[in-house]
């Protein structure tokens, strides 16, 4: 190989499009999934990181740099002897992002002091996104992307924290550039590729309906959340637990009416774009469940300690994820309202009403945001 423009078998002055075209044909031809042995992985890789060098902008830069400062072939000096480096310095042209270490890169000479620092920081990163600490994950990555350390790893979790935030043009951006740190993965490039999609999703009305549909659709969710609360009050019914302590005043239109209420809230607000499609709230390695499964997983138990722990894991991570919140927030008022309504029954049944019908509000409200989502979508 004579250097990444003949290995990829395009000219110096290819286009992106055929560079990728030339290593998407490479790729299917010596990938090894297909053509497994030594020789077509090595050959693999090889194809691999010319890619990665040719398709980013500034790494390209760099190496067409190397090439015009004479007839020195780039790949091979890479096997010829080397000026004898600063015991105290490392080159790290590349590390970072996996490519190839061009020796020459000035930005790259750093001490090890240093070197081990953005090591260590890198490796924090990753493991506070597997912990589900995302803000603080984002943040160590603004840092790495600061010091000019770009690689799947940093832009997937500046995706991830867009993502969560409901910036989707942002986390497309993000997890774009991801993808084209690490080609070989589909999972940066199925992300992106969902960002947009997302985006695309996001009604583009006229200057009429942008005001009135969205309005249409939480006017109704509010009607109903409130003539829950009016048949909640009005309707004298029979305990129908009278024997179970902690719900012993319940009613069975006390309980319709809960679950009327929390879907009414979870529906309206999905309807009306007030919060992103239900399926984006996974990690972009795929090993978290969504938060709104597991705060309805808690409130099974109780929704006020649900809530509790949302909020207080919320403000350690300093994080929260948009969509949940505003179900939470709706489902915790709901139930004020849903224990006022109750005050005719006496003080016992507006306390009952105040404990325990969250765990109908809430997972109801879950209910009504993935129907309503699902709609969106035909």
């Amino acid at each position: 190989m004579n250097d990444h423009y003949s290995n990829l078998g395009v000219s110096p002055d290819a286009t992106d499009s055929e560079i990728k075209s030339a290593f998407r044909r490479l790729a299917r031809q010596y990938h090894p999934d297909l053509n497994p042995g030594d020789a077509a992985k090595s050959r693999f890789l090889s194809i691999k990181d010319s890619y990665e060098t040719l398709s980013n902008p500034e790494r390209k830069a760099v190496y067409d740099r190397f090439r015009k400062r004479g007839s020195v072939d780039p790949v091979a000096a890479e096997s010829r002897p080397q000026a004898q480096p600063d015991p105290g310095r490392v080159q790290t042209a590349g590390y970072f992002s996996g490519r190839q270490a061009w020796k020459d890169e000035p930005a790259a000479d750093i001490s090890k002091e240093e070197f081990l620092r953005r090591q260590k920081m890198v490796s924090e990163m990753e493991r506070l996104s597997r912990q589900g600490r995302l803000a603080e994950a984002e943040a160590v990555a603004k840092q790495l992307s600061s010091l000019g350390i770009r690689n799947a790893a940093v832009y997937g979790v500046l995706g991830d924290a867009a993502r969560i935030k409901g910036d989707f043009a942002e986390a497309a951006k993000q997890f774009g550039y991801a993808a084209q740190y690490d080609p070989s993965s589909d999972r940066y490039r199925d992300l992106s590729v969902a960002m947009m999609e997302a985006l695309a999703r996001k009604p583009k009305p006229s200057a009429y309906q942008s005001e009135k549909a969205p309005s249409y659709a939480l006017l109704f969710g509010l009607i109903s959340v409130v003539a829950a609360v009016c048949y909640t009050a009005v309707a004298r019914e029979p305990a129908i637990a009278s024997g179970v302590a902690p719900v012993s005043t319940w009613t069975l239109g006390q309980i319709v009416m809960a679950g009327v209420a929390g879907f009414s809230i979870g529906s309206s607000l999905s309807a009306a774009g007030q919060i992103e499609h239900f399926d984006l709230g996974g990690g972009a390695a795929g090993y978290r469940l969504h938060p709104g499964i597991v705060v309805l997983l808690v409130s099974l138990a109780n929704f006020w300690l649900a809530a509790a722990l949302y909020v207080l894991v919320g403000l350690t991570q300093k994080s929260f994820h948009a969509g949940v919140t505003k179900v939470l927030a709706g489902s915790a008022l709901a139930v004020g309202a849903l224990s006022m309504a109750r005050f005719g029954y006496g003080w016992e049944a507006v306390a009952q009403t105040a404990v325990w019908s969250g765990g109908i509000v809430y997972p109801a409200g879950l209910a009504g945001w993935l129907l309503a989502d699902s709609l969106r979508r035909v």
